[in-house]
């Protein structure tokens, strides 16, 4: 599978919220009983159970078991004949006050809590269940006050300060409440449901060190404590963390297994390492039980989209959004679902472009009202739409509709961002990067890795926002390279505040179309120059992005037309790539059944590249060398994409009278060594026609192998042959579809054809590597942006 979906994946997750509430005022411990003797006490009461007498002492006692065991009837039934006894008793009171409160008369529960405190001032257990009361009728400032005073009076309890702590985080003073919360832990370390709430907290606004350590002593000290296993693991899911999320999530599932959240999640995660069989069978067991989940029917939608059931996968987004109308996600992934990952033959192309174009124009015309806006603008930051250009066709209409959508929704639904002044004369530019990808992938290797260590520090200020979740050596590396590299915000939100915060004067975006966190910040103006590079080479359609950063030798003649955004052409390929080391992983043809002089050809690229009108090359070159092989590598993420795709080679080769098992061999998903070795074990590199290959044809630059290219009428079909005409072999670039396959016959049969191309290969590789002159360009382009000139 190709790294431009891998991170994909991350698209698919919508995570339910535990229900258990945090910091709730409890009878015993947080609601604090205070505990009073009444020694020579000689008045009794009726036991209502049993109708014995009993003393006042002995009858409050059993009232509070039955109140601490949640038999509220039976509890206020004591206490109401202890007061019968004795008018004056402010325990009984008291605790009367809270089983009102309890069963939903906060009015009257804080007139008898009021009474109590009466008749003896300064319990801290009275204010703090008066703070309760005040919570529940709404007078949160009230509530804050008894809460403080409450602490102020027992300063050392760790649960009075734990609901001070949950009414702050309430009311939005969440710094505060942090502090609390980590006093509470420290005056009660032995208290789970502490540890549980200020990880809680701690989960949204880091740091996250400190929280996975209170959801590891929330664990170690309660491990039947589903709640804190189960929001343990959606912490560890958002941190790209998914094997150990699934130990989590499949222990709260354990423990509640009624609890339809934890499968759904736990079918998540299971998706997110690839274990799909076990992901569905979760699903369905969310669904079984509540056959109205919206989550488990939208993620279930996306399951099925990445098994290549686009009609089930809409059907179960359409689902998910008639169980909640509210579920903005369903509704987006609806529309993004009519893209299909791979074609069946060329007409579905056609169909699924006017089905897709259909519904983006219903959802552009239902996001008219306020609710709309409120339901679809967060969750344009789950899925984009990723799969539109491997259609092949001029998309500019289509993602101008989407891109304004996406900006609309957004303007309404958030205040505009003040912006930095133009810089100084002398400041240096601050430029902030963001992306999904300060990782080891693709859109790293393509551009971040080259912006981090070659942009002029004496000029720019780099500022790096990573929005995904996958954190490793590149990751550490990146932010060491930043003058600064924000780690700790957990939402588009929390970004969206730290990009403002860092004021920068452009925002610079590798991709816009494969991270939605990114692509949902791309949607605003969050910068005075927003500019976009090709590691999605698609216009974004959004009036927020302002330039579209390309190549001079990838972009054809009157290109403009193709971009909302204005075009810039950076010098030769666009890019500074520095190769891998060559290395010494080989690949076996005997291992694979190909016997020696036979044909090998190399076409490794991620399978929703073939577009199917090209399907036909393999056939017409096997047709005309006879026995030959083609090596292409399957789809990771579902075993029914790459079956469709031998499909849909089984029925081209048929067309011409052969057998494609007896041509084609694909491959598992491999390591980049492996990749690199595959091409070299082969004779000659097909480029797929219509999408070219970019970071994997330079990569298999080090194979020395020739490779075959046809340009396309975009951008993203030229990669390969740019990259050709860099390194002076414009031979195997061909002009039609005819002279592709021609090519690649005359290089099948001529072996000392091959070896020349290859010897030039070796000698001229270098220059599509490491190009001062895009860095030097890159430079002087972005000084102009922010300085206006």
């Amino acid at each position: 599978m190709g790294s431009r979906f891998g991170n994909m994946g991350r698209v698919f997750q919508k995570y339910a919220r535990d229900t258990v509430l945090v910091g709730t005022m409890r009878v015993a411990g947080a609601g604090g009983v205070a505990r009073t003797e009444r020694r020579g006490e000689t008045k009794v009461v009726a036991n209502h159970t049993n109708a014995v007498p009993m003393t006042i002492d002995a009858a409050f006692r059993d009232a509070r078991a039955r109140h601490e065991a949640g038999r509220l009837d039976e509890a206020e039934t004591l206490y109401r004949a202890i007061l019968g006894a004795e008018p004056s008793h402010a325990e009984a009171l008291h605790l009367l006050g809270l089983v009102r409160v309890e069963r939903g008369d906060a009015l009257t529960g804080a007139e008898l809590i009021g009474r109590a405190m009466a008749l003896t001032p300064g319990a801290a257990v009275h204010h703090n269940s008066l703070a309760t009361a005040f919570r529940a009728l709404g007078r949160h400032e009230d509530a804050l006050r008894e809460a403080r005073a409450a602490v102020a009076l027992r300063p050392r309890s760790g649960e009075l300060r734990c609901n001070l702590a949950t009414m702050l985080d309430e009311l939005g003073q969440r710094e505060e409440a942090i502090l609390h919360y980590r006093s509470a832990a420290d005056c009660a370390p032995e208290r789970a449901e502490i540890w549980y709430n200020l990880a809680n907290l701690l989960a949204e606004v880091g740091p996250a060190r400190e929280a996975e350590e209170a959801f590891a002593n929330a664990v170690r000290l309660a491990p039947g404590f589903v709640a804190a296993q189960g929001n343990y693991g959606r912490w560890l899911m958002r941190r790209g963390r998914f094997a150990e999320a699934v130990e989590r999530l499949a222990e709260a599932a354990r423990l509640a297994p009624g609890e339809p959240s934890y499968w759904n999640n736990l079918a998540a995660a299971l998706q997110e390492l690839g274990s799909f069989a076990d992901a569905l069978a979760c699903y369905q067991r969310a669904l079984a039980l509540d056959p109205r989940h919206a989550d488990a029917f939208y993620n279930l939608g996306c399951l099925l989209h990445l098994a290549g059931d686009a009609d089930k996968a809409v059907a179960h987004h359409v689902g998910a959004a008639a169980a909640d109308p509210r579920h903005g996600a369903a509704r987006i992934a609806a529309c993004m679902a009519e893209l299909p990952i791979l074609y069946d033959d060329e007409s579905e192309v056609a169909t699924r472009r006017a089905r897709y174009s259909e519904a983006l124009a219903r959802l552009a015309a239902s996001a008219q009202d306020e609710q709309a806006v409120a339901t679809l603008a967060p969750a344009l930051a789950t899925t984009q739409p990723f799969f539109l250009p491997y259609q092949g066709e001029d998309d500019i209409a289509l993602q101008r509709l989407y891109g304004e959508l996406a900006c609309g929704l957004l303007a309404r639904a958030l205040p505009p961002a003040p912006l930095a002044a133009r810089p100084a004369p002398g400041e240096r530019i601050r430029i902030g990067i963001v992306s999904g990808f300060f990782c080891r992938h693709t859109v790293f290797r393509l551009f971040l890795d080259s912006w981090l260590a070659h942009l002029d520090r004496v000029r720019f200020e780099v500022i790096g926002f990573h929005t995904g979740k996958i954190e490793d050596a590149e990751t550490r590396r990146a932010a060491a390279q930043c003058d600064c590299f924000p780690r700790e915000p957990a939402t588009p939100q929390a970004w969206r505040e730290a990009i403002i915060d860092a004021a920068p004067h452009v925002l610079l975006y590798p991709e816009i179309g494969m991270d939605p966190t990114a692509g949902w910040l791309a949607a605003q103006r969050l910068a005075p120059v927003q500019c976009m590079a090709w590691g999605q080479p698609e216009t974004s359609g959004m009036p927020t992005m302002d330039y579209f950063l390309s190549s001079e030798l990838m972009e054809p003649d009157g290109a403009e037309a193709f971009y909302t955004e204005r075009l810039v052409r950076l010098p030769h390929l666009g890019l500074h790539y520095s190769p891998d080391p060559v290395s010494a992983t080989t690949l076996d043809r005997a291992a694979l059944g190909i016997a020696p002089g036979v044909p090998l050809f190399w076409s490794g690229q991620a399978l929703y590249k073939y577009h199917p009108r090209y399907d036909v090359v393999f056939p017409r070159i096997a047709a005309a060398l006879g026995p030959c092989k083609f090596l292409f590598i399957a789809f990771a993420k579902s075993d029914e994409v790459t079956r469709a795709f031998r499909e849909r080679l089984r029925r081209a080769f048929a067309a011409m009278g052969l057998d494609a098992d007896d041509h084609c061999v694909i491959l598992p998903q491999m390591p980049q060594d492996m990749f690199v070795a595959a091409a070299r074990a082969c004779d000659v590199i097909l480029d797929t026609p219509g999408w070219s290959g970019g970071r994997s044809t330079l990569d298999c630059l080090s194979a020395d192998r020739p490779i075959v290219t046809l340009p396309g009428r975009f951008m993203r079909g030229r990669h390969t042959a740019a990259i050709l005409e860099r390194i002076g072999c414009a031979q195997t670039i061909a002009a039609s579809l005819d002279d592709y396959v021609e090519i690649a016959i005359a290089l099948g049969r001529d072996g000392e054809k091959r070896e020349a191309l290859a010897r030039f290969m070796a000698e001229n590789k270098w220059r599509a590597f490491e190009d001062p002159d895009y860095i030097r360009a890159l430079e002087d382009f972005l000084e102009r942006a922010a300085r206006g000139g």
